[in-house]
C-alpha cells in the first residue's frame, strides 16, 4: 500500500473518529471534534498524519532492515528495482563490405518521452551486415516441415566480401509463433541448406550445370543469451547464476530467443568466379513438425540484427554532507531529477575528510569488510544502502546510512 493510503486514513481518523470520540467524551477531548479553519492548526493535523502515517507504514512492513540485510547479503539481486527492459533492431548496411559490431554496453537513447530521454544500453554484441531478409517462407507435409530465408545484399558487391561466418536471428511477434521457431531450431532441426542465389533471386548454377548447394550440420545452430557476457542486469557474484536466467525470462523472455547460426564461412571456400555471381543466399531448414503444421511464419517473426536493450547507465550522484545529524540521506541522481531517473544499485561510496585529509572508500555494511574479526582494517567505514517506496511519486527512494561513529564524538 503507498504512503497515500496512509495519510489519509490518519488524515481522515483525526477528522470523523476525532469527532465522534469527543462527542462520546466531552470532557476529555472538547475541543478534537469542533471544526477549523485556520491554517496553522490545519498544518498541525497534517503534519501529524504525516508522521503517524509513516510509522504504520514501517509497522506494516514488519522493521524491513532486518529482513533487508539479510537479502542483501544473501540474494542483493532482489532487493534492486527492475529497470525497462527492451528490443532493438539496426538496419542493414548500405554499402558492401565487411560487418560491422555494435558492441555491448553501446549507449543508445530513446524518443523523447514527456519531454525526458531515456538512457539504455546494449546487452549484446551484434554484427551488422549488408544483408537483408526479404522472404520467409513454410511449409509442412506429413512429419517434416522446411523453412526457407532468402536473405540479399542491400549494395553493390558480392557475398564472398561479408567476411562473416554466423549469422543472429532472433523470433519475434506472436508468443507461440516465436517459441515454436524456437523449439523448431534447436530440437527439431535435420539439415540445413544454403542456396547461392544471383541478382534475380535465382538460384546459381556451377560449371557442370548443377545447382549451387551445401549442407551445414545442424549443430551450427546455438542457443544466444545464456552466456555472462549476454545478461540483461549485473549479477553479484555470490549468487547461482541460474536465479539470472529465471529472473531474466519472467522479466523478459524474448532475450532468448535468439539463435547464432553458423556456417557461412563456407562461402569463402566456393569458386571465385561462383562467389563474384552470387547476390545473395537461401537457407533451408528442414525439421520434424510435430505439432508445426499449422505455423504460417512471416518477416514479422524472425529478424535479423536484434539485440535487448536495458535503462541501466552509470550516474554519478548529488554530493551528499553526512554530517551524523540524521541517520540516513535520500541518494540523488546527478543529471536526472528523482522524477526522471532512479537508483539500481550503488557500486562506489567515496567520501572527502576536511582539513586536508584526503579521500576514504566506504564498503558495504553487508560485505563484513569493515569488521577486524575477518582480518581486515578495523577502520575502514562503511555504508548501507535502503529502497522505500517514494511517498511523493511512484517508483523507489534510496536512502544511504554511513558509519558516522567518529564524527559523531567531534
Amino acid at each position: 500500500m503507498s504512503f497515500n493510503h496512509y495519510y489519509q486514513d490518519e488524515l481522515m481518523a483525526l477528522r470523523q473518529s476525532g469527532r465522534r470520540f469527543s462527542d462520546r467524551n466531552p470532557a476529555l477531548a472538547p475541543f478534537l471534534g469542533q471544526g477549523s479553519q485556520d491554517p496553522d492548526v490545519e498544518r498541525l493535523l497534517e503534519g501529524f498524519a504525516f508522521l503517524t502515517g509513516r510509522l504504520r507504514q514501517k509497522l506494516d512492513d514488519d522493521l524491513p532492515e532486518l529482513t533487508h540485510s539479510l537479502m542483501q547479503l544473501l540474494w542483493p539481486n532482489y532487493m534492486r528495482p527492475l529497470p525497462a527492459m527492451s528490443m532493438l533492431q539496426f538496419e542493414p548496411l548500405v554499402a558492401c563490405g565487411p560487418g560491422l559490431i555494435v558492441e555491448r554496453d553501446t549507449p543508445v537513447e530513446s524518443d523523447p518521452v514527456n519531454g525526458l530521454t531515456c538512457q539504455f544500453r546494449t546487452c549484446f554484441p551484434t554484427e551488422v551486415l549488408p544483408l537483408r531478409l526479404t522472404r520467409v517462407s513454410y511449409s509442412a507435409s506429413g512429419e517434416a516441415a522446411t523453412l526457407a530465408l532468402r536473405l540479399e545484399m542491400t549494395g553493390e558487391g558480392h557475398l564472398g566480401e561479408l567476411k562473416s561466418d554466423r549469422l543472429r536471428l532472433h523470433f519475434a511477434g506472436d508468443r507461440y509463433v516465436s517459441q515454436m521457431l524456437y523449439l523448431g531450431f534447436m530440437r527439431k532441426l535435420k539439415n540445413i541448406r544454403l542456396l547461392l542465389l544471383d541478382g534475380h533471386s535465382k538460384p546459381l548454377v556451377t560449371a557442370d550445370g548443377q545447382t549451387a548447394e551445401f549442407s551445414i550440420s545442424p549443430d551450427n545452430v546455438k542457443p544466444v543469451g545464456f552466456a555472462e557476457e549476454e545478461a540483461l542486469i549485473p549479477y553479484p557474484l555470490n549468487t547461482f547464476r541460474g536465479y539470472r536466467y529465471l529472473q531474466e525470462y519472467f522479466c523478459f523472455p524474448e532475450k532468448f530467443l535468439f539463435v547464432d547460426v553458423h556456417g557461412l564461412d563456407v562461402i569463402q571456400s566456393i569458386d571465385r568466379e561462383l562467389v563474384t555471381r552470387s547476390r545473395g543466399f537461401q537457407w533451408v531448414f528442414d525439421m520434424r513438425c510435430e505439432d508445426m503444421q499449422g505455423l504460417r511464419p512471416t518477416l514479422e517473426h524472425i529478424k535479423l540484427y536484434c539485440t535487448p536493450v536495458v535503462n541501466l547507465f552509470k550516474q554519478d550522484a548529488v554530493p551528499i554532507q553526512a554530517d551524523a545529524r540524521q541517520d540516513e540521506y535520500l541518494l540523488m541522481p546527478g543529471h536526472y531529477g528523482s522524477d526522471g531517473c532512479g537508483v539500481y544499485s550503488v557500486d562506489k561510496v567515496t567520501g572527502w575528510q576536511p582539513g586536508g585529509k584526503g579521500y576514504k572508500n566506504y564498503v558495504p555494511f553487508e560485505s563484513f569488510e569493515h569488521d577486524p574479526a575477518v582480518d581486515v582494517e578495523s577502520n575502514s567505514p562503511y555504508y548501507s544502502v535502503r529502497h522505500r517506496h517514494s511517498i511523493l511519486q511512484e517508483g523507489l527512494d534510496t536512502f544511504l546510512s554511513f558509519d558516522l561513529r567518529g564524527d559523531r564524538k567531534n
